[in-house]
């Protein structure tokens, strides 16, 4: 099951008055990034993304399970925490590697195992092995639950230029917005 060709969806903390480019704009995707799953130390910096609001703000807030929501886990760096739809071109969908697939992950010689795995060197390899193979990203299931996907797309301006992707209108976060709420939900965060 390729992403769809639709909106996917990211949560970052977002200063409307910041240009193109530059930090906290739509366009700007964290440099030097090591610590992520399939992180490639910003050569090339990868940009995930989510089916669906709530799944974006799950990522964001997973690690305040067990605890009750504040307006205050909202925010980063000073900023309101925003969702923002990203519509990738169809180029871009059609050379990501679909590893939900099970004939593509035996094509690929890939373990679901490995990539699933805890262990950040063997999933950074995967990563990077399909960047060195040609694909512009890949789709895979989210740590937090089968329900979820993720598509990590590599944004290296030969493969995925922030020239063909479509950043829709955002929307801050609040305790109220949707995607909060179902997100909540979903991971047993206590409401506020």
């Amino acid at each position: 099951m390729k992403p769809r060709p639709g909106p996917l969806w990211r949560v970052f903390p977002w200063n409307p008055s910041a240009p193109a480019g530059a930090p906290f704009s739509l366009t700007h995707v964290q440099p030097e990034q090591t610590s992520g799953r399939f992180d490639l130390g910003n050569r090339p910096p990868v940009l995930y993304l989510a089916e669906s609001p709530e799944h974006a703000v799950g990522e964001k807030l997973q690690r305040f399970r067990g605890r009750r929501l504040t307006p205050a886990h909202l925010r980063e760096y000073g900023l309101t925490l925003t969702v923002v739809p990203v519509t990738p071109a169809p180029s871009v969908i059609k050379a990501v590697a679909d590893l939900t697939d099970p004939k593509v992950l035996h094509r690929l010689h890939l373990p679901p195992d490995v990539i699933a795995s805890r262990d950040r060197r063997r999933t950074q390899a995967v990563a990077r092995r399909l960047y060195e193979d040609g694909y512009s990203g890949f789709h895979w299931w989210s740590a937090l639950t089968g329900d979820w996907h993720s598509t990590v797309l590599f944004l290296d301006p030969d493969r995925v230029p922030t020239r063909d992707l479509t950043f829709g209108t955002p929307e801050p976060l609040s305790l109220q917005h949707p995607g909060v709420v179902r997100c909540l939900e979903l991971l047993g965060i206590e409401p506020p």
